[in-house]
């Protein structure tokens, strides 16, 4: 028997409700500094080498988020399938995307409307498409806005990506940005919030990127991170300056064959850190910055750190 809710001419044809999915969507484990992390993953993954994050209060307590790259871009096919929800794989093998949501996720996990602008060197016409959740919910259809760039976009984008080709996407209607809300919204209060979320940023991000904010690091590309002017410097969790490498090179390679029955190397280093008796104020507070919450395992994945402290239950008594 046919169901009353199939849609189109084929009885099994039945699509996800847009209002319920890209609300729900919201929902799926980020926080504003995983989240900005994962835009500044697509932007190393094409090819910036300078990425520059704005956070802005507006004196009426609206809140945007300015994201800007100078990677390859896009013409207008590229932005409409980075636009998709569940937008197609892609060609590198060294991103860090898997499933085409990490854009949308990340996005809408902290604010209601979120837009990409665009150019490649070959199309240097400047290319905008949003989702604005609050549209979807009116219209209950899987529909983006193709508004004009506005004066405010366009400053934004030669100020952060470069007058030439690269990427900016914008946060809007930042209802997550904060954690509650302030009774004088743009006020001391709330400008103090958003200031201690930039330096949580920053901090996040120095760990995440270490590898490629170090120009001494050969192994990974160097890019410059910068939020609101300021640049990131990178945060070696390890301190290796002064900590104990404890694993011989031989344990330090684990070979790991695929079902394809190719073989890939995961590479692991074991390091104990130098008491923080023996090390001097500064040594404490800037490089080592020893903790108990900070011990465990830290897992990188084409040198960006997906997963930092903890110890995954492999000494669970039960």
């Amino acid at each position: 028997m046919a169901s009353t809710t199939a849609t189109g001419d084929d009885p099994l044809r039945n699509l996800p409700d847009p209002s319920r999915l890209i609300y729900g969507l919201r929902d799926t484990g980020y926080d504003f500094n995983t989240a900005a992390a994962d835009i500044i993953d697509n932007a190393i993954a094409a090819n910036a080498t300078e990425v520059n994050v704005r956070v802005e209060l507006q004196q009426d307590g609206r809140k945007f988020v300015y994201f800007g790259d100078n990677g390859n871009g896009m013409d207008g096919d590229g932005l409409f399938s980075a636009m998709r929800y569940g937008a197609p794989k892609r060609a590198s093998a060294k991103s860090l995307g898997k499933f085409g949501l990490g854009l949308k996720t990340a996005s809408s996990s902290i604010c209601l409307r979120y837009g990409l602008i665009s150019r490649t060197e070959a199309d240097p016409t400047l290319r905008k498409l949003e989702w604005d959740l609050e549209h979807v919910e009116d219209q209950n259809d899987w529909k983006m806005l193709q508004d004009s760039v506005t004066p405010v976009e366009r400053h934004w984008f030669e100020e952060l990506c470069g007058t030439d080709k690269g990427t900016l996407v914008v946060w809007s209607k930042c209802d997550r940005l904060l954690s509650r809300n302030y009774a004088e919204p743009g006020g001391a209060q709330e400008k103090n919030a958003v200031r201690n979320r930039v330096k949580r940023l920053k901090e996040h991000l120095a760990l995440v990127f270490h590898r490629y904010l170090d120009p001494t690091d050969t192994t990974y590309p160097t890019v410059i991170i910068r939020v609101n002017d300021e640049p990131v410097e990178p945060w070696n969790p390890f301190f290796p300056e002064k900590a104990e490498q404890v694993l011989p090179d031989h344990a330090r390679v684990i070979k790991i064959q695929l079902e394809d029955e190719s073989v890939h190397e995961a590479r692991m280093n074991a390091w104990i850190l130098p008491h923080s008796k023996d090390l001097t104020k500064e040594e404490n507070e800037e490089k080592a910055r020893i903790s108990s919450r900070a011990q465990g395992f830290y897992i990188y994945r084409e040198g960006r750190i997906v997963h930092h402290g903890g110890w995954l239950g492999v000494f669970r008594s039960d």
